[in-house]
Protein backbone atom coordinates (compact mmCIF):
# COMPACT_ATOMS: atom_id res chain seq x y z
CA UNK A 1 0.00 0.00 0.00
CA UNK A 2 0.96 3.61 -1.04
CA UNK A 3 1.27 6.22 1.80
CA UNK A 4 -1.12 9.00 2.01
CA UNK A 5 -0.71 12.04 0.26
CA UNK A 6 -0.22 14.95 2.49
CA UNK A 7 -3.34 17.08 2.49
CA UNK A 8 -2.82 20.17 1.35
CA UNK A 9 -5.85 23.06 2.07
CA UNK A 10 -5.53 24.71 -0.69
CA UNK A 11 -7.81 24.33 -3.47
CA UNK A 12 -7.15 24.23 -7.32
CA UNK A 13 -9.16 27.27 -8.12
CA UNK A 14 -7.20 29.59 -5.61
CA UNK A 15 -3.91 28.17 -7.19
CA UNK A 16 -5.28 28.83 -10.79
CA UNK A 17 -6.17 32.46 -10.29
CA UNK A 18 -3.09 32.97 -8.54
CA UNK A 19 -1.32 31.37 -11.50
CA UNK A 20 -3.05 33.73 -14.16
CA UNK A 21 -3.02 36.80 -11.60
CA UNK A 22 0.61 36.38 -11.41
CA UNK A 23 1.22 35.56 -15.44
CA UNK A 24 -1.31 38.61 -16.61
CA UNK A 25 1.34 41.22 -13.88
CA UNK A 26 4.12 39.39 -15.73
CA UNK A 27 2.97 39.80 -18.99
CA UNK A 28 1.83 44.18 -18.04
CA UNK A 29 5.44 44.40 -16.67
CA UNK A 30 7.41 47.28 -17.53
CA UNK A 31 11.05 46.29 -16.80
CA UNK A 32 14.27 45.76 -18.17
CA UNK A 33 14.21 42.85 -20.61
CA UNK A 34 16.52 40.93 -18.54
CA UNK A 35 14.66 41.51 -15.35
CA UNK A 36 11.21 40.53 -17.08
CA UNK A 37 12.92 36.91 -18.59
CA UNK A 38 14.27 36.26 -14.97
CA UNK A 39 11.10 36.25 -13.34
CA UNK A 40 9.45 34.45 -16.46
CA UNK A 41 12.09 31.76 -15.95
CA UNK A 42 11.11 31.80 -12.15
CA UNK A 43 7.18 31.49 -13.24
CA UNK A 44 7.93 28.84 -15.28
CA UNK A 45 10.10 26.60 -12.85
CA UNK A 46 7.14 27.07 -10.37
CA UNK A 47 4.55 26.33 -12.91
CA UNK A 48 6.55 22.85 -13.86
CA UNK A 49 6.88 22.52 -9.89
CA UNK A 50 3.81 22.30 -9.64
CA UNK A 51 2.55 19.75 -11.72
CA UNK A 52 5.05 17.41 -9.80
CA UNK A 53 3.73 14.68 -7.84
CA UNK A 54 3.31 15.61 -4.46
CA UNK A 55 4.01 19.23 -5.01
CA UNK A 56 2.95 21.62 -2.48
CA UNK A 57 0.10 23.89 -3.45
CA UNK A 58 0.71 26.09 -0.16
CA UNK A 59 4.25 25.88 -0.80
CA UNK A 60 3.36 26.82 -4.85
CA UNK A 61 1.57 29.94 -3.46
CA UNK A 62 4.11 31.14 -1.41
CA UNK A 63 6.33 30.97 -4.40
CA UNK A 64 4.19 33.16 -6.30
CA UNK A 65 3.70 35.70 -3.71
CA UNK A 66 7.58 36.30 -3.80
CA UNK A 67 7.26 36.04 -7.18
CA UNK A 68 4.80 38.83 -7.47
CA UNK A 69 6.92 40.90 -4.79
CA UNK A 70 10.05 40.58 -6.65
CA UNK A 71 8.05 41.83 -9.63
CA UNK A 72 6.65 45.18 -8.10
CA UNK A 73 9.95 45.80 -6.83
CA UNK A 74 11.27 45.44 -11.00
CA UNK A 75 8.83 48.07 -11.80
CA UNK A 76 11.10 51.44 -13.10
CA UNK A 77 8.86 53.49 -10.49
CA UNK A 78 9.57 51.41 -7.53
CA UNK A 79 11.26 53.44 -5.36
CA UNK A 80 9.19 56.51 -6.05
CA UNK A 81 6.36 55.22 -3.95
CA UNK A 82 8.42 56.53 -0.51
Amino acid sequence: MSEPEPRDDVSGDVLAEKLLAVQRHLAALNAESEVRIRLNLRFMAICASLKTPGASRIRGLRRLDRLMADAELARPDAGDDV
